[in-house]
């Protein structure tokens, strides 16, 4: 039987959730970010990275700029059919200010087409707490199982800091010319 010649099989992908937010310093941006990032844009319509400590760069601790950070998301997502659902922002640390609010807040001011956040994915539970009044439900994405390695950033780069190879185990293909650039000068370890 032919078909009419227009008709055709429309599929329409249902979500658990509308937004969805996690907070990450990518520091470097390793295989356990972008975990947390999968679960994700697998449960949600929309998904807003947030950048943590996107006015701080040149330490040990924080030793990228926001845009080398936003750049190493973009080399490994921007190939994906899921990347037009997902924004990547800046949020800086702030003293004066609750933490909840000023996150909530500057995914409202960066992003006002957005619906508030009803999700927040996290690696340990501990990150939601700030979060359990103004966000309904918490994505857990653990970072340590049978299968997934523990990592850190610390970890990750106490390896690039001893010159230690190994550290390309934990962060994608796409990255390493930014660690080698960013990372292997004396300034910055």
């Amino acid at each position: 039987m032919m078909s009419w010649p227009f008709e055709r099989e429309v599929f329409f992908m249902t979500y658990l959730y509308k937004h969805g937010f996690c907070i990450l310093r990518c520091q470097p941006f390793h295989i356990g970010h972008d975990r947390l990032i999968k679960q994700m844009m697998k449960e949600c319509e929309v998904g807003t990275v947030l950048i943590g400590s996107a006015q701080e760069s040149g330490t040990y601790h924080n030793p990228l700029p926001y845009f080398t950070r936003k750049k190493m998301i973009q080399n490994v997502w921007r190939a994906k059919e899921e990347y037009s659902r997902l924004q990547i922002i800046p949020v800086k640390d702030v003293v004066n200010i609750p933490w909840n609010f000023h996150v909530l807040e500057t995914i409202k001011k960066e992003l006002p087409d957005r619906v508030k956040p009803d999700i927040m994915y996290v690696g340990d539970q501990r990150e939601y707490l700030f979060f359990a009044s103004d966000v309904p439900h918490i994505g857990l994405c653990s970072r340590t199982t049978q299968s997934f390695p523990f990592l850190s950033g610390n970890m990750i780069r106490d390896m690039i800091s001893l010159k230690d190879e190994r550290y390309k185990e934990f962060v994608h293909p796409e990255n390493h010319d930014l660690i080698i650039k960013n990372f292997y000068s004396d300034e910055l370890i």
